[in-house]
């Protein structure tokens, strides 16, 4: 468990509610963000059974507005100016009552009572004192009151030698926390956290974590509605953490912040001395992966490939250990068996992709292409690695399938395990390429993460800490990622619906077949182990022509029916064939055995309805006829267009392209099954003979000529390791 994980069990616990939480720009309570921060501690005590301190400030900023009416009122009445601008003293004196008569309300709509308790230095300066003080906290506690704790601004005098804790709430809190026992201390604040720089400042981001050994702040301006700044919640959290407690800085301005906190959601910034319990925040992931990036991009081909050899045989070797732990998964979930179940045939399956990378040419520093400048001056592209690729995924297979990838490529991966499901197996998997790879390639260039990091601070990462994000999961998960980072992402955002087409001149045999491959046919050998109506090449919609015969049509119905597959209508065939209508023609079945069937009125028509779709994943034709066959392919936009094949087809290790991760519904970069090509990119290679300088080529000295040479990245011999790889000779 992690220190986020361990919140949940705290007693005690501490929440600092600071004047800018309470408050709004102008300076009136906030009366519903209150109320909200209310509820959530109504719910720690009575739900949960824990003992809550309130450290809230507000009198002042109350009393400071009743004060302001005072004056503005007699001025109209008395006509006088001789009222003057109150002192926190008085406006606190002022405003003490009314704010805590808020909280008395409040919490009465949850049959809970507070008491309030206004310190002041003395309370705090002795032990026996502060004993005393104690008590009386424990007494409320026990009589399930919530003690309301404040500085008594009324008596209370900043002078030279004042105690360090009464210079702001938030040292009074660290304070109070470690004097009152508190496990965890709450600051919660108008911010997310503590930033590197002032939030909005150019190179600053948001910590998780805060060490004063490692982590450099640079302090903004002090808010004009509260006395504590960052700096000061810093110098609090980072004493009371010395002492025992554990301290969140977080925004109160986030909806159910403190739930959240509890549920171990990422939010904030933390404080803690328990760094044993702590896993690696995001960026210090992402910040690990990076220092691999000079060690992969030199390590050679021969080296790659001998690991993956190792890997794709250690595999078959531990396979009972891998669905042992396949086996726990499915039985923490057992709804989730029929996407989750892996056998000894889905592992050799992925051994054997493995092993095909293994053997296929090295893909990283072949020459793309070449070209002669002028005479001792030649220009090379040649592919490199991304570098950091993040990618997600929550089936079985898509881990070590993502691992073989990003190893053949030179690339450094971090792995994030969308849904929890799979863990055992990912582990497994893990636990079997690491005894190959142990010593031979860099322990931070594979990386697996779950629940105990937050996905939105990792997709979030700057550009120079992910250089890419595959996504192996739902449309839903596409898009959210896609929204959320600047980071390049390769996944189906515009979703994997996938059509079969039934031209009129189509053979019943061959239809029937295609059809129930590409819906009901279990994903072996290839690199999607499940069924295939969980994974994106399956069939979502059939089209059938008009014209095709009545008797075939209920034939490739009937069949579909035979095979489980629930059958939809689109607003023709619901009426024709009696089906249910489906949703739309956009209708992503995903892990359902379903499928949506319509009839269209030409070969252009159902053209139409693919493209319009959006999608663009695979889609087929069945025909004999050539020029429908020609329409089709030609004018179907889609990563992947098959005649008379199924959309089983679609995928990394049945294209010859190696395993994959996932599909890319984009147009630049790659697009289809994310194979090798699409984890790599390119670089310029200028060499010179002798030394040529642009000075030279304006004095006349020399011409370009631009001839191009011959590439062999697209001719290379199956056997070879260099892939025609540019010569330091």
């Amino acid at each position: 468990m992690n220190v986020r994980g361990s919140f949940k069990d705290a007693r005690r616990i501490m929440i600092k509610v600071g004047s800018n939480v309470l408050t709004n720009e102008q300076g009136r309570l906030s009366i519903g963000r209150i109320g909200h921060i209310v509820e959530q501690i109504a719910k720690l005590v009575l739900q949960d059974g824990k003992e809550v301190i309130l450290v809230s400030s507000g009198a002042v900023a109350v009393g400071r507005r009743r004060l302001e009416f005072q004056r503005r009122l007699s001025r109209s009445i008395l006509h006088t100016d001789k009222v003057t601008v109150p002192t926190n003293r008085a406006a606190a004196s002022a405003g003490q009552a009314a704010f805590m008569a808020l909280y008395e309300q409040m919490f009465a709509q949850f049959d809970l009572m507070v008491g309030n308790v206004l310190l002041t230095h003395s309370d705090l300066s002795s032990p026996q004192h502060i004993s005393t003080f104690a008590n009386t906290i424990d007494e409320l506690l026990k009589c399930s009151i919530i003690p309301v704790l404040n500085e008594n601004d009324v008596t209370n005098q900043l002078i030279a030698n004042a105690p360090a804790w009464f210079a702001d709430n938030d040292s009074l809190s660290a304070k109070l926390a470690t004097d009152l026992d508190a496990q965890l201390l709450l600051l919660l604040t108008d911010i997310d956290g503590v930033y590197t720089k002032p939030p909005g400042e150019k190179g600053g981001y948001l910590l998780d974590y805060y060490s004063p050994a490692i982590d450099t702040i640079k302090f903004g301006e002090v808010s004009s509605r509260g006395r504590g700044g960052m700096e000061s919640k810093i110098r609090a959290a980072t004493l009371a953490s010395q002492r025992g407690v554990d301290v969140v800085v977080a925004s109160g301005y986030e909806r159910n912040v403190i739930d959240r906190l509890f549920a171990g959601e990422v939010m904030g910034t933390v404080f803690t001395e328990k760094w044993e319990m702590q896993a690696l925040t995001p960026r210090q992931t992402c910040a690990k992966a990076n220092q691999c990036k000079s060690e992969l991009h030199t390590m050679s081909g021969s080296t790659r490939s001998d690991l993956l050899r190792g890997i794709s045989e250690a595999m078959i070797r531990d396979a009972p250990a891998i669905l042992e732990a396949n086996n726990a998964d499915i039985s923490a979930a057992p709804e989730m068996r029929s996407k989750l179940e892996l056998d000894l045939d889905a592992i050799k399956a992925i051994a054997k992709s493995t092993s095909m990378l293994a053997n296929s040419p090295d893909p990283v520093g072949a020459i793309l292409e070449q070209r002669e400048l002028t005479d001792g001056l030649t220009l090379n592209r040649t592919t490199s690695p991304l570098g950091v690729v993040l990618a997600l995924g929550d089936a079985p297979e898509v881990f070590p399938q993502a691992v073989s990838l990003a190893m053949r490529t030179g690339n450094a991966l971090i792995f994030y395990d969308v849904s929890g499901h799979a863990r055992n197996t990912y582990e497994a998997f893990c636990t079997t390429i690491r005894t190959v790879t142990h010593g031979r390639y860099p322990a931070d260039a594979i990386q697996l993460l779950g629940r105990e990091v937050d996905l939105t601070r990792l997709v979030t990462q700057k550009e120079d800490l992910i250089d890419v994000i595959l996504i192996r999961g739902s449309r839903e998960l596409a898009r959210k990622i896609t929204d959320q980072t600047r980071v390049p992402v390769l996944g189906a955002g515009n979703g994997c619906v996938s059509h079969v087409y039934i031209d009129e001149a189509a053979d019943v045999e061959k239809a029937v077949a295609i059809v129930l491959d590409s819906k009901a046919t279990k994903g072996r050998p290839g690199c999607n182990i499940g069924p295939t109506n969980l994974v994106y090449n399956a069939m979502d919609v059939l089209l059938i022509h008009e014209s095709f015969p009545s008797e075939s049509r209920s034939k490739l119905v009937r069949a579909l029916s035979e095979a489980k597959v629930r059958l939809y209508g689109g607003p023709n065939a619901a009426v024709n064939l009696g089906l249910s209508e489906a949703p739309s023609l956009e209708t992503e079945w995903g892990a359902q055995l379903a499928a949506t069937i319509e009839i269209v009125g030409s070969t252009q028509e159902a053209v139409k309805i693919i493209n319009s779709n959006g999608a663009g994943t695979a889609d087929v034709i069945v025909t004999e006829n050539p020029q429908s066959a020609e329409i089709f392919l030609n004018e179907v936009d889609s990563a992947c267009i098959f005649q008379n094949a199924s959309t089983r087809f679609a995928d990394g290790y049945r294209l010859g392209i190696g395993a994959e991760t996932g599909v890319s519904t984009r147009r630049i970069h790659t697009r289809g099954p994310a194979g090798i090509k699409g984890l790599l990119t390119s670089r310029w290679v200028v060499k010179s003979d002798s030394c040529h300088t642009i000075q030279q080529e304006m004095e006349g000295k020399w011409a370009y000529v631009h001839r191009e040479l011959p590439s062999s990245y697209d001719d290379v011999d199956a056997d070879s390791d260099g892939c025609g790889k540019v010569s330091d000779a």
